[in-house]
């Protein structure tokens, strides 16, 4: 199957379906976006230590650590407490609070979102201020850690100085006693001096926040998302209906077009009736395009029938009009193929249809299994498929308006029931013989005085036999006419 051919199918048969899907799921998307609480989002904007960020890592790294003390089930509960906000603090984590960072540095916005644009200020600045306590509160333990270090050492600094002072000028019976206290010192003092250093390092590396804007609401409501809602929605539709669509068709597949009917049949395609109306203008003039080609047809096999063979038996009363105009306006005979069929299995020979010719007659759109059992049927009864001949066929037009001798039968059409045509009660002219009574009326005459000819009276409707009307050449001698109620 060609891609044209697909697209064909699955897009131009079943375009009404993904249509009629997509626009409800839209239609549903927008009616339960607009039934939902607006929402109202404020945002503070705080300033991780540290500087400029080199590299996309240690941004996010900054960012992340920020997140995750802003998220804190403890500091959440507190924030929506201040707040007056009900519910669950993992789920308003999750939903209502986010961080996010601006470009490539340590400067991150706080939003907190709610239905009340108060509460959500509220809870953005709690939110903030606990995680300034938190970084604050850890900078101040290693200043308080630092400044015992450097108390510890400059202590044990003077001590060694002093015993130094003192084995300088010390006799030579203590110099061993002040060389031993002041070697024990030096381990103590080396130790010091190591934990200062890992305290500055682990200082440095240390996270801390600086407040640069406090929460503040944003105007306009950031929720519910109406477009976003409606395009998702509808892009889901669209998938669905597209993977439904291709179930169907792979289920009963369809021939649509009349060059892929053509194609699918393996004939030259002879014509398409746009309409089934064949007395109208257009249908006149596709039943002579048809006409031609199949008088092309006829030439090329010469003394062979050409019949027309409906997909379906339904089409075999349209089949039957299309012979009967084809042959009116172009003069070329063309059979209905059961005919020809009833014809063949009367006779003990099979008479002569049996080197006859078919031309398909089927919809424009058809399912693909009815066209592989006429070209089954077809070879049964050996009559090659010659040519195709579609028509447009309008499933609901063609229900609720009938198509009667080629033309569609509307409300304007409609043949009217004869009670209803006239008032007075219908009756029935019936012919007598003369014998029973001779006519005693005069021949009219004319104003010159002859005799005027005589008047041709419509055709009696008989109960039990027809009388020959004078519109047809009959002439009513010799009897009367009389009227029974």
């Amino acid at each position: 199957m060609r891609i044209d051919e697909a697209f064909r199918r699955v897009i131009g048969g079943y375009w009404w379906l993904i249509g009629l899907l997509v626009l409800a799921a839209a239609f549903g998307a927008s009616t339960y976006a607009s039934h939902q609480d607006k929402q109202y989002q404020a945002v503070a904007r705080v300033q991780m230590s540290g500087g400029l960020a080199s590299t996309n890592v240690q941004a996010d790294a900054a960012t992340q650590w920020l997140q995750g003390v802003i998220t804190s089930p403890n500091l959440v509960r507190a924030a929506m407490k201040s707040a007056g906000i009900k519910g669950d603090p993992m789920l308003f984590a999750t939903d209502s609070v986010a961080v996010n960072r601006v470009g490539v540095s340590t400067v991150n916005d706080v939003s907190v979102t709610s239905g009340d644009p108060q509460r959500s200020v509220i809870a953005a600045n709690a939110l903030v201020q606990q995680a300034l306590r938190y970084a604050n509160t850890a900078h101040q333990r290693d200043a308080a850690q630092m400044t015992a270090l450097n108390r510890e050492i400059t202590s044990l600094t003077k001590q060694r100085d002093s015993l130094i002072r003192q084995l300088a000028v010390a006799p030579p019976g203590p110099v061993l006693e002040l060389q031993a206290r002041i070697g024990a010192m030096a381990p103590t003092l080396t130790d010091l001096l190591r934990q200062r250093s890992d305290l500055i390092l682990a200082t440095s590396q240390r996270s801390s926040i600086g407040l640069l804007d406090p929460a503040t609401a944003v105007a306009d409501p950031v929720g519910p998302k109406e477009s976003q809602l409606v395009g998702l929605a509808a892009l889901a539709a669209l998938i669905l209906a597209l993977g439904l669509v291709a179930l169907l068709e792979g289920v009963r597949p369809r021939v649509r077009g009349r060059r892929w009917v053509a194609a699918e049949l393996d004939a030259p395609l002879l014509g398409h009736l746009p309409t089934p109306d064949l007395a109208s203008r257009r249908g006149a003039r596709s039943v002579r395009e048809f006409g031609s080609a199949a008088a092309v047809l006829s030439a090329r096999f010469a003394g062979r029938p050409v019949l027309v063979l409906p997909v379906e038996k339904k089409y075999e009363k349209l089949a039957a009009r299309i012979c009967s105009e084809v042959e009116t306006l172009t003069g070329v005979r063309l059979q209905l193929a059961s005919d020809a069929a009833a014809v063949r299995a009367g006779s003990p020979e099979g008479g002569s249809q049996q080197d006859a010719v078919v031309i398909a007659l089927s919809p424009s759109v058809e399912a693909q299994r009815k066209l592989e059992e006429l070209q089954r049927n077809a070879e049964v009864m050996g009559w090659p498929v010659v040519g195709v001949l579609t028509f447009r066929h309008h499933l609901i037009l063609d229900s609720l308006f009938p198509v009667e001798e080629g033309r569609h039968v509307g409300p304007a059409n409609a043949p009217k029931p004869a009670a209803a045509a006239k008032a007075k009660p219908a009756t029935t002219t019936v012919a007598e013989p003369a014998t029973a009574k001779p006519a005693t009326a005069k021949p009219a005459t004319t104003s010159a005085g002859e005799p005027a000819a005589a008047a041709k009276p419509k055709a009696p409707q008989t109960a039990g036999a027809s009388v020959p009307s004078s519109a047809n050449g009959g002439v009513l001698s010799g009897q009367k006419m009389r009227r029974l109620p």
